[in-house]
């Protein structure tokens, strides 16, 4: 099964990113874009403008690009070359993203380090960010202050989409440490994009450049005039500084998650099982659920130890449905946690008893297939047909002379009902074979 993309996505770009959304005007905005915003204008562009990378050209690119969104189980975008001499990557899109690399990008970095821009690119994408990426580019460029949209792009709006806008290449850097196997080569990057161009004939040195994040970090914290600085400086920028990025993408890659998910998804690619397997969904997602589906799944994943157990007890439950489950006795397992693939999972599933093992469960005694409202208004003499046929042995029978609207009560409908001395039951309630049987019915009063 797919790795759930949520698990790579950085705590501050989902912060940030539901902090955008809940500005107010910010719905009414995108309604407003989705409405003027054409996707096909991009692709005219790029048709007419740029070189697109694929099977027939510039092959090399495309290729590079095919197993890297395997791994991250996306479809192949279309790529394209620009001729611009900065050096940069973007994405752009919705519903068909595209990449576009710039010729200064292939030439200040590495061939060896195309794959992982281009993995961070594809990381926008796994992590849906693309359609806000693209919205946020074209509204701090000022290309929407002319349309009616302008009245709805703030200051709050703007500045939020600056800082989820830097947020959200943390999760695409993460991205592209799950598809190198390692952040070595986003940390390279960083450096080769902050400055050190791949004809300096001098070693990088990658420790040297993640202690300056150190330090960044450290003056930050010393004082808040230091973090109004901070603010005052960055707050208009649409990317993370290089150090930083390097930073947060070394810290994440040294975590025990890292490591089980690129071996994980080293696993997938080899067709081998895998020791620990991600949560992907909420628990409660597979209640409800057909108990084989949610057993299917849960194998499909990788958990090796799945079984169902059956339950009788389970209020207005579908029957197979799952009523419970839980892993290794939990209940409480979270999204993103990593779980040994043969830990015991058991699913109960609702499965009523059938007839016959109601019989054997309830010797010498009769179920009833109404409640006492269900007997009340039927023709008394056809309830006791139905009762005798059932086995009752024990039947009374009086009138309640009490009708003198006849036509709001039939005459000679049962009026009250009690079995084993019980008034009030429920339909398939057992009883005694012997338990008296009381039954009062309505006729007609004397005048």
């Amino acid at each position: 099964m797919a790795l759930n993309h949520d698990l790579f996505i950085h705590e501050s770009d989902r912060t940030a990113l539901n902090a955008l959304k809940a500005i107010p005007g910010f719905t009414q905005l995108l309604r407003g874009f989705m409405k003027i915003w054409n996707e096909r204008q991009f692709k005219l562009l790029n048709l007419s403008t740029y070189v697109r990378a694929d099977e027939t050209q510039m092959a090399k690119y495309h290729d590079m690009l095919v197993p890297i969104c395997e791994r991250l189980d996306i479809p192949v975008p279309e790529l394209y070359v620009a001729l611009n001499p900065y050096p940069n990557a973007y994405t752009s899109g919705d519903n068909e993203p595209f990449i576009v690399m710039t010729s200064g990008l292939i030439n200040t970095v590495p061939e060896e380090l195309l794959p992982t821009v281009l993995a961070h690119e594809c990381g926008h994408i796994a992590c849906h960010h693309v359609l806000y990426l693209t919205m946020g580019r074209l509204i701090l460029s000022g290309a929407l202050s002319m349309l009616e949209l302008s009245p709805l792009i703030t200051q709050p709006v703007s500045m939020a989409f600056y800082y989820w806008m830097r947020c959200s290449e943390y999760s695409a850097d993460r991205a592209a440490a799950v598809c190198d196997g390692s952040g070595e080569n986003t940390i390279e990057l960083c450096m080769r994009l902050a400055g050190f161009d791949k004809n300096i004939p001098i070693a990088a040195n990658k420790a040297a450049f993640l202690k300056q994040a150190e330090e960044y970090y450290k003056m930050v914290d010393e004082s808040a005039w230091n973090k109004v600085m901070e603010f005052m400086m960055f707050n208009h920028a649409t990317h993370p500084l290089n150090a930083l990025r390097a930073y947060q993408c070394n810290k994440w890659t040294s975590t025990s998650d890292f490591k089980r998910m690129v071996e994980y998804l080293d696993d997938l690619d080899n067709g081998q099982q895998s020791t620990h397997v991600p949560m992907n969904v909420p628990l409660s997602s597979f209640l409800k659920k057909d108990a084989n589906t949610v057993a299917a799944e849960l194998r499909e994943a990788g958990f090796t130890n799945v079984n169902i157990t059956r339950t009788t007890q389970a209020d207005g439950a579908a029957v197979n449905s799952a009523v419970a489950i839980t892993a290794g006795g939990r209940t409480d397992i979270k999204v993103g946690e990593w779980l040994p693939a043969d830990i015991a999972w058991l699913i109960s599933a609702y499965v009523p008893l059938s007839e016959q093992e109601q019989r054997a469960a309830h010797p010498g005694q009769i179920c009833v297939p109404y409640s006492d409202a269900g007997y009340c208004g039927r023709d008394y003499r056809t309830v006791v047909d139905e009762l005798r046929a059932l086995g009752f042995t024990n039947i009374s029978v009086c009138e309640q002379a009490d009708i003198r609207v006849k036509f709001l009560i039939k005459e000679y409908s049962v009026a009250h009902i009690s079995i084993d001395h019980t008034d009030r039951f429920e339909r398939n309630t057992w009883f005694r074979q012997n338990a008296p049987v009381s039954i009062r019915y309505h006729v007609m009063a004397q005048s």
